[in-house]
C-alpha cells in the first residue's frame, strides 16, 4: 500500500471517528429526562452539546491528527513563541541579577581603591619623610660598619639598624635608583642621624670620612664574650660567632706552646679564656678573626714568656715563665689564679695578699677545715654577675666555674688578667691569711680586710658592713 492510500485511510477513520462521537453526544443529549415545556431549552443544551462536543473533538483531531500541516505549523509557532518568551523573561533575570552583581562588585572594587589608595599614601608620605628626614631631627652620631662584600641590601640594613635612616627598604631603593651604592667602600663610619640620603650617600663615599684601621683598648677583667662584642661591635669582626669558636679551638697549639699544654678539660667553656691579653690594639676594619687572636696571643706570648721583669726577692730579671717554671706550676694555672685576683683584688697592692689567700687554701687549706676557694669572682661565669644571666635560665643557673661546692680551681680562666694580677698569682706575699673581704673602714674609704682564722673573718665582715 502506498503512503498516499495510508493516508487518505487515517483521514476516513478520522472521520468516521468524528460523525460517531457527534451522533452518541446528540443522543445522550436528548435522552435525558426534562418536562416538556422545556422543549426549547432541551434543543439549545442539545445543540451546545453538540458544538462542545464538535469543538473538543476539532482540538483532538488538530492535536492527534499529524496530516493538519497548519495545525501543526501553528502548534510550532506557538511553541516558539512560548520558548522565546520564557528566554527573554530568563534573560530579565539575569539582566537584573547581573545589574544588582555589577553594582556589588563596582561598590568593593571602590572600597578596595580606597584602602589601597589610602596605604600608598601613607606608605608614600613616610618614604618622603625617610628621604628629606623630617622626623630625625635629634642630631646624633652612630658608628656605620661598611664590611667587604657589603651590597645595597646590607649598608641599607646597618643603617637602619642604628637610626641613620628609617627604612632600610627605602633608602635601598634610593642607593639603586642614584647607581651610588657601589661607591661606598669598606670601612667605619660616624654617621649623624639628621642627614637625609643624598647627605647620608654623601658622606658615605667621601674616603676621608672613613676609617680602615680600628684602635681598641681592653681592659683588665674583660672575658672572652666581653671582647668579641667590642670587636663586633667596633668593625673588627663580622662574625663574633667565627671568634669565639676560634676561643675554643686548637687552631693556635702549633704557634703558641702555652696554648698547646693546655689541658683538656670537658667543663672548660673557652681554652683561650685568659690569654687574650689586655692592652690596647690596632686592628684593620673586618679583619680575620684567626689575625685578630693571634694579636692578643703574640702580646701575651711577648709579655708573659720574653719580658723579664725585675721582681723583689730576686737578683736578675726574670720572666713570668721561667718564675712559674721555677714554682712548679704550668703557665695555665697562672692564668687561673691570675684571672681570680683580678675579679677580686680591689688594687694592685691587695692583688699580692689575695694571690697568697688562694695559695694557701690550695696548700693548706685541708688543716685549717677549708676544702674550696670560695671567690664570688667565680660563682656566674661565664657571666659577670647574677643579673646577667638570661632570665630563662637564671633562677636554675650553676656555674662548672663556681668555688664554692667545687675543690681546687675553676676548669679554667675567669677573665684575662692584666700582667700585675700575673705577677701576684706566681709570686704572692708569705702569709697565714686564708679570708679576705672588702668594704668601707672608719673613715669611710673602701678597705680590705685579711684574717687567718674564721672568728677573726666574721668580725672583719662586721666591720666591713656585710652581716
Amino acid at each position: 500500500m502506498s503512503d498516499m492510500n495510508q493516508r487518505n485511510k487515517f483521514e476516513e477513520e478520522q472521520v468516521e471517528l468524528y460523525r460517531k462521537q457527534k451522533a452518541e453526544a446528540f443522543r445522550l443529549n436528548i435522552g435525558e429526562d426534562v418536562p416538556a415545556s422545556d422543549n426549547t431549552q432541551v434543543f439549545e443544551r442539545a445543540h451546545k452539546g453538540k458544538e462542545e462536543a464538535s469543538a473538543q473533538q476539532d482540538t483532538s483531531n488538530e492535536i492527534t491528527s499529524f496530516s493538519n500541516e497548519s495545525t501543526r505549523a501553528q502548534i510550532e509557532r506557538d511553541s516558539k513563541k512560548a520558548l522565546r518568551a520564557e528566554k527573554r523573561e530568563a534573560k530579565k533575570v539575569r539582566q537584573i541579577k547581573s545589574g544588582r552583581n555589577k553594582k556589588v562588585y563596582r561598590i568593593a572594587w571602590l572600597l578596595l581603591v580606597i584602602i589601597l589608595s589610602a596605604v600608598m599614601a601613607e606608605f608614600m608620605v613616610s618614604g618622603f619623610n625617610d628621604l628629606f628626614a623630617v622626623q630625625r631631627t635629634e642630631e646624633e652620631t652612630v658608628t656605620i660598619i661598611v664590611s667587604v662584600g657589603d651590597d645595597s641590601d646590607d649598608i641599607a640594613k646597618k643603617l637602619e639598624g642604628k637610626g641613620a635612616v628609617d627604612s632600610a627598604m627605602f633608602f635601598s631603593m634610593f642607593l639603586g635608583l642614584t647607581g651610588k651604592g657601589d661607591e661606598i667602600e669598606p670601612g667605619v663610619y660616624e654617621v649623624a642621624t639628621n642627614k637625609d640620603y643624598l647627605g647620608v650617600v654623601n658622606y658615605l663615599r667621601n674616603v676621608d670620612n672613613r676609617q680602615t684601621t680600628i684602635t681598641l683598648q681592653f681592659t683588665e677583667g674583660m672575658n672572652v664574650i666581653e671582647i668579641a662584642e667590642q670587636l663586633y661591635d667596633s668593625g673588627v669582626t663580622s662574625d663574633k660567632e667565627q671568634f669565639l669558636q676560634l676561643c675554643n679551638s686548637s687552631e693556635f697549639d702549633e704557634d703558641y706552646s702555652f696554648i698547646a699544654d693546655i689541658e683538656d678539660n670537658p667543663e672548660r667553656l673557652y681554652k683561650l679564656e685568659g690569654y687574650l691579653f689586655p692592652d690596647t690594639y690596632e686592628f684593620y676594619v673586618d679583619e680575620d678573626p684567626a689575625l685578630t687572636i693571634s694579636r692578643f696571643l703574640d702580646n701575651f706570648d711577648r709579655r708573659v714568656c720574653d719580658t723579664k721583669l725585675e721582681l723583689a726577692g730576686f737578683s736578675e730579671k726574670i720572666t713570668i715563665e721561667d718564675l712559674a717554671a721555677r714554682s712548679d706550676m704550668s703557665i695555665d694555672e697562672i692564668v687561673n689564679i691570675a684571672s681570680i685576683v683580678q675579679g677580686e683584688a680591689a688594687n694592685v697592692e691587695d692583688m699580692y695578699n689575695v694571690a697568697s689567700v688562694i695559695e694557701n687554701r690550695l696548700e693548706r687549706g685541708a688543716s685549717m677545715d677549708i676544702y674550696t676557694l670560695g671567690m664570688d669572682s667565680t660563682q656566674f661565669y661565664p657571666y659577670s654577675s647574677f643579673e646577667e644571666i638570661p632570665e630563662d635560665i637564671r633562677d636554675t643557673f650553676e656555674s662548672a666555674y663556681e668555688t664554692y661546692d667545687s675543690e681546687g680551681l675553676p676548669p679554667g680562666a675567669i677573665c684575662s688578667p692584666g700582667l700585675d694580677a700575673i705577677t701576684a698569682a706566681v709570686n704572692p706575699n708569705s702569709t697565714n691569711y686564708f679570708y679576705f673581704c672588702h668594704g668601707a673602714g672608719a673613715d669611710g674609704e673602701a678597705t680590705s680586710y685579711y684574717a687567718e682564722t674564721l672568728l677573726q673573718h666574721q668580725a672583719n665582715l662586721a666591720a666591713a658592713g656585710l652581716n
